[in-house]
């Protein structure tokens, strides 16, 4: 499962490369332009053993290393042509804001010799060693395909086949279970803080029913406050709180200060009573959640204030349970079909080859609501002539427990995902905590700024692609969308997550989002200090992505980061942003919304490849 994604990089890049060597070939000239042609050779020579190398890396380790050397040139090879096209649009973007000579001419008569030697040589060097790649595969004995990369790649399904819109699911076979805990947390307590676990398999649809009871109308009348917060595995105190005062107030905190965000939300919650939801813990530190109640109810003294936890693990809902914690049972086998069917047809009637299907279906959703969304979207974006397939085949291969079988389930339907393209868009989600919401806006935004959104054909607009991406990750249930108001936003988006389970699939397919992986490509730190610091100047020829929360003095070590593709800026507490800002060629995507810059320098107007500039409360910008 790690290198699952490897073929995928490497076919959108490879794809990239065809493209941008086009279009730099028409621009070159000299040697140039030879080792240009010599290098849209190689890809394609490459490209037509990639359905070969694909397979064969599960069994033959020579091959899996084989691919994960092509995959560092490839992104190398990238990186050399986006520095060409840039230079090709700077000199054009000059000619034109000097009102000179057309392009065409402009170039060829004034362009160095010491910038045409520099990247001559470049791209012959890359020539060398695909090269010596190109050998390799013989070597292994990879066959051709006469398409070239294009035939390992499952066409995009027609996505109108019942309708272009998500259906949202509707809750099935919990209502029961809604009822008993929205009684227990309506009952009288002469506790200031009462606790109440949900425990259960993953996929049994713990967060799904804390949801369902969360949005009860009687929660509403008997609770002045409502509070949601993902927890995961970082049960750390000062964050829990950081994320109740987010969820109070519905802003980004950016105070670092427990005591401060302490009594933040003592403002907010004294006197009332409130219902937290703390989802998914795994925290087993008994002095870490005594600390937090503790100071929880130091807060606020009012009795009746209830806490609902979903956690798997049964010894930690037992250390936190002050009421005795519920057990979530596996659905039925009537619910497990409701949910499939909802999934494929979710406005028509069920077809024969789907019912056809119904007991092996049935059996291998093992009563887990999870596994039947999954399935459901597997045969969602599948044609009716490959269902009985997937179903001999692939079900065939789910094997061991309930979680492992989910997990195996969601690989499946990852595999199974019609383009390399969308597959990359799937696993960059993971960089992200589990439980992060984020609007679709953004979302296709990165993918965009990553270089995973590619055009198929002339004029076809990226943003088109982003949408459509969306809606088969959503159909396929391996994102969610939920609703979620942003009150920076002014515009009308749509907003989805991920389930924790299927963010495990994603990170374990992406592998490589650490700070000590020399190979990290996106990375998210949720702090920054100088042991960051420095393993950061080690990535700065692999970073593509980096967002960074926290408060710096400076931005000027993100800047030595010349390749990233996209830039969050963490809290800079400096007020202008470095001029060398414009040394970071690549950059497509920079969010500068947890700044407090006052002014932008005159050099942001050299990212010529600048596709994203986020920035909140841009009217104080002086300029």
């Amino acid at each position: 499962m790690a290198d699952a994604l490897v073929a995928a990089s490497i076919q959108i890049v490879l794809e990239k490369l065809v493209s941008a060597t086009t279009d730099v070939i028409g621009e070159a000239f000299g040697g140039f332009k030879e080792e240009l042609e010599k290098l849209k050779g190689s890809v394609a020579m490459i490209q037509a053993v990639m359905a070969d190398a694909e397979k064969k890396q599960v069994q033959n380790q020579g091959v899996q290393l084989w691919l994960k050397r092509l995959e560092g040139v490839a992104f190398h090879a990238d990186n050399l042509l986006d520095e060409i096209n840039y230079e090709f649009l700077r000199r054009r973007m000059e000619a034109q804001n000097r009102l000179k000579q057309k392009v065409c001419l402009f170039f060829s008569t004034s362009c160095t010799f010491a910038f045409r030697w520099r990247m001559a040589s470049k791209v012959k060097n890359l020539n060398m060693k695909l090269k010596s790649i190109n050998q390799e595969a013989a070597g292994f004995g990879l066959s051709r395909s006469q398409m070239g990369g294009g035939a390992y790649v499952s066409p995009l399904p027609a996505m109108s086949r019942e309708t272009d819109s998500i259906a949202r699911q509707n809750v099935v076979g919990r209502d029961t279970d809604a009822s008993n805990i929205v009684g227990t947390l309506l009952s009288s307590s002469a506790i200031v803080v009462s606790v109440i676990p949900i425990t259960g398999l993953g996929g049994l649809g713990k967060t799904t029913l804390a949801q369902l009871v969360y949005n009860v109308p009687e929660i509403d009348r008997q609770f002045d406050k409502k509070i949601w917060v993902c927890v995961s595995r970082n049960f750390e105190v000062t964050r829990l709180f950081k994320l109740i005062l987010e969820s109070l107030t519905k802003r980004k905190v950016d105070v670092e200060s427990r005591e401060s965000i302490v009594q933040e939300v003592r403002r907010e919650i004294e006197g009332k009573r409130y219902f937290l939801v703390l989802d998914d813990v795994w925290n087993e530190r008994s002095e870490l959640w005594e600390d937090f109640i503790h100071s929880l109810v130091g807060i606020s003294t009012t009795n009746g204030n209830w806490i609902l936890v979903t956690t798997r693990n049964i010894e930690v809902a037992t250390r936190v349970a002050t009421h005795p914690p519920y057990s979530l049972s596996k659905l039925g086998d009537d619910d497990c079909w409701s949910i499939v069917k909802e999934k494929v047809f979710p406005s028509g009637e069920v077809p024969k080859e789907l019912e056809a299907l119904k007991s092996r279906i049935i059996k291998r959703c093992q009563g887990l609501p999870l596994a039947a969304t999954v399935i459901g979207g597997l045969l969602r974006i599948k044609r009716k002539e490959e269902w009985p397939a997937i179903s001999e085949s692939g079900f065939a291969r789910l094997l061991g427990g309930e979680e492992n079988s989910v997990m195996q389930l969601l690989k499946l339907s990852f595999d199974h995902l019609p383009s390399a393209s969308i597959k990359k868009c799937f696993a960059y989600f993971s960089i992200f905590g589990k439980g992060f919401v984020m609007s679709k806006l953004n979302l296709t935004s990165l993918w965009m700024a990553e270089g995973f959104l590619q055009p198929r054909f002339e004029n076809e607009v990226l943003e088109d692609i982003g949408n459509e991406h969306f809606n088969i990750l959503l159909q396929s249930s391996l994102l969610e969308e939920v609703e979620k108001y942003d009150p920076f936003s002014h515009i009308d988006d749509r907003y989805c997550t991920m389930h924790d389970i299927v963010h495990d699939l994603a990170q374990s397919v992406l592998r490589s989002n650490s700070i000590t992986d020399e190979n990290c490509r996106y990375l998210l730190l949720p702090s920054f200090d100088e042991e960051t610091q420095g393993n950061l100047k080690s990535r700065s020829s692999s970073l593509r992505t980096l967002i960074v929360n926290g408060t710096v003095e400076s931005g000027e070590v993100f800047l030595k980061l010349k390749y990233l593709r996209v830039l969050r800026l963490p809290l800079v507490t400096s007020e202008e942003l470095p001029t060398s800002i414009s040394k970071l060629i690549h950059l497509r995507f920079l969010d500068l919304s947890l700044s407090r810059f006052k002014a932008l320098p005159e050099s942001i107007c050299k990212l010529y490849n600048l596709q994203t500039l986020a920035r909140r409360k841009v009217a104080k910008l002086r300029r």
